[in-house]
């Protein structure tokens, strides 16, 4: 009997722990610890809103700009970058401007399609009190707060040198521009006639835009190469323009010893170039991490120069098998 009471007083007392541990609410979770702001490379922004104004999506090289800026951005807390895409178009960018003033960003970075068109609207915004960096392409005025960009001037000029030693002082070369409107157009072509004009036995003898576009520089080599039975050279203001005139060369049975000159690094050309199709490009640095790093500096009240010049380097078939391109 004694057995059975015991025994029955051990099953109450579990069922009656049993229904106290069913009644117990849950506790709730302990909160994480907010990361420490040692975390970020920035620990005093809160909510930076910059907007890019790119001139067009079209060619790898500004692909790889936009692709290089949402890196460096994104780097950063707090940072919000938005990039538009003018379309190769002047008035489509000038209304990409006008939408970010709007918006009220914090920093305007504009690529200029070109300089006289857009050079009122990046002006309204300076005005207005918003830092402008100007990227790549300059401006008719000094009315923006930096701007970056590698000398096309120098690399004109270089581009000349490497001609004339390539050539051995004598040959006729075509030379494709890029947008007419462009400073880098205006400077790229400047600088290379700085140097094959003083060369007697050095002729271009057919000069026309390709817009820094593949398929237009292809039509353009085709109209030089119908003009004239002898052509030596190109000299493109681009790597898209010069692969356009390759290709036409190659298509009329033309392109053998043929010296191809190009600008920009593009990993296209420096692969051709290691193969010995191409003769050579200069690399064009797009600034991208620069304009950002610069645009905090500025929303940080740092002072910043007003001219950033990026360095540049020739690639050549030697030289390309350190290179890769973009």
């Amino acid at each position: 009997m004694l057995k059975k009471s015991l025994a029955f007083f051990i099953l109450g007392l579990m069922l009656i722990c049993s229904c106290s541990k069913t009644n117990e609410q849950p506790k709730p979770a302990e909160p994480k610890p907010a990361p420490k702001s040692s975390e970020h490379s920035i620990t005093d922004v809160t909510a930076y809103i910059m907007g890019f104004s790119q001139c067009t999506f079209e060619d790898p090289w500004r692909m790889n700009m936009n692709k290089e800026m949402e890196a460096a951005a994104h780097a950063h807390r707090g940072v919000r970058l938005i990039i538009s895409n003018g379309d190769n178009r002047n008035a489509k960018q000038v209304a990409d401007i006008e939408n970010y003033l709007v918006m009220g960003v914090q920093v305007l970075i504009v690529s200029p399609r070109e300089a006289a068109p857009l050079t009122p609207a990046v002006e309204k915004a300076y005005d207005s009190g918003i830092p402008v960096i100007v990227l790549d392409r300059k401006i008719g005025s000094d009315k923006y707060s930096v701007f970056i960009g590698a000398s096309n001037l120098e690399i004109g000029r270089e581009a000349g040198k490497y001609m004339v030693q390539k050539l051995g002082g004598k040959g006729n070369i075509v030379e494709i521009e890029g947008i007419l409107g462009a400073t880098p157009t205006q400077e790229r072509s400047s600088g290379f006639h700085e140097v094959v004009d003083k060369e007697p036995g050095i002729k271009v003898v057919y000069k026309q835009p390709g817009d820094y576009k593949r398929s237009p520089a292809r039509q353009v080599m085709e109209n030089a190469l119908s003009a004239h039975d002898k052509i030596d050279a190109v000299y493109a203001h681009n790597d898209e323009m010069m692969i356009g005139a390759y290709l036409a060369a190659k298509a009329a049975g033309r392109e053998k010893n043929m010296v191809f000159v190009g600008i920009d690094g593009q990993k296209e050309a420096v692969n051709m170039i290691r193969q010995g199709i191409l003769s050579a490009t200069f690399v064009y640095p797009n600034g991208a991490k620069e304009a950002i790093d610069l645009a905090l500096k500025i929303l940080r009240g740092e002072q910043v120069d007003k001219q950033i010049q990026l360095s540049t380097t020739r690639v050549t078939k030697d030289e390309a098998k350190d290179y890769v391109g973009f």
